[in-house]
């Protein structure tokens, strides 16, 4: 079963965490919404200019109004949002009814990001597509677009003008930094590795760690993870939203 499928059939939902997380993976999205699949977005987190910002970015996609939904948690916090999130997201996989569901990266890049995956895996039980943003934040220059174990990736190649919609849809969120962010990134890639490799390649593969409580990582980077602030908060958010879930189940019920 491949990653990229071209299956008309397919209907996809990508389970964004904030407005502009879609550059990633926007070619595949654009390719999947010419060839007449059903695609679907929302995101964990908005604000009334980022949610703008993300529909003009949809539009140019292709992927109509009807299509997107924003559940509004709070930017930096959405661990500790999780089981207010849970039902929504349900809702949304019983509304959508989608075939795969494609999420950022269960990467240890940013909270907001692993609360994303975590809410994902538990209300869908279908395949589950994961996409590198960045790891991690024990780091101050973190990596993108990169898994840390590239086991299991698949990699769509772009074209130059696949390039060229990446980067207009990267200019399309003007009240965040995120455009010189990429160009100062790739400049350092360049420097460090005599490459850019952000705008021509797009990346996922088939979720299959969910060891929530685990990082997933390579030993080394994954001790220093564990040795993190970040971590220790997650871990926190993580027992609460499992220990929330535990009680709402009815008195005869098992998980």
């Amino acid at each position: 079963m491949k990653v990229f499928s071209t299956d008309p059939d397919l209907r996809w939902l990508f389970c964004l965490t904030h407005p502009d997380d879609e550059i990633s993976i926007c070619v595949w999205i654009s390719r999947l919404v010419r060839a007449g699949n059903p695609v679907f977005l929302s995101w964990t987190h908005s604000n009334p200019v980022r949610e703008r910002e993300a529909r003009e970015a949809a539009r140019i996609l292709g992927v109509p109004d009807q299509n997107l939904t924003f559940f509004h948690a709070t930017d930096g916090s959405v661990c500790d949002e999780i089981a207010e999130l849970l039902p929504k997201f349900k809702g949304l996989i019983e509304t959508v009814r989608p075939d795969r569901v494609c999420c950022g990266a269960f990467e240890q890049g940013h909270l907001d990001h692993d609360s994303t995956n975590y809410l994902v895996n538990r209300t869908f039980d279908g395949p589950v597509l994961e996409i590198p943003f960045y790891h991690t934040y024990t780091t101050r220059l973190q990596r993108m677009n990169r898994f840390s174990d590239s086991r299991g990736e698949e990699i769509l190649p772009l074209d130059l003008e696949d390039q060229r919609l990446k980067k207009r849809i990267a200019r399309q969120y003007p009240s965040q930094n995120i455009w010189h962010v990429l160009l100062l990134y790739e400049a350092w890639q360049t420097v460090q590795f005599q490459r850019i490799a952000l705008a021509k390649s797009e990346r996922m593969r088939f979720q299959t760690h969910r060891l929530f409580a685990e990082p997933n990582h390579p030993p080394l980077i994954a001790q220093k993870v564990k040795s993190s602030p970040s971590w220790g908060r997650w871990l926190q958010s993580l027992n609460r939203a499992e220990s929330d879930a535990l009680n709402a189940l009815p008195a005869n019920s098992s998980r």
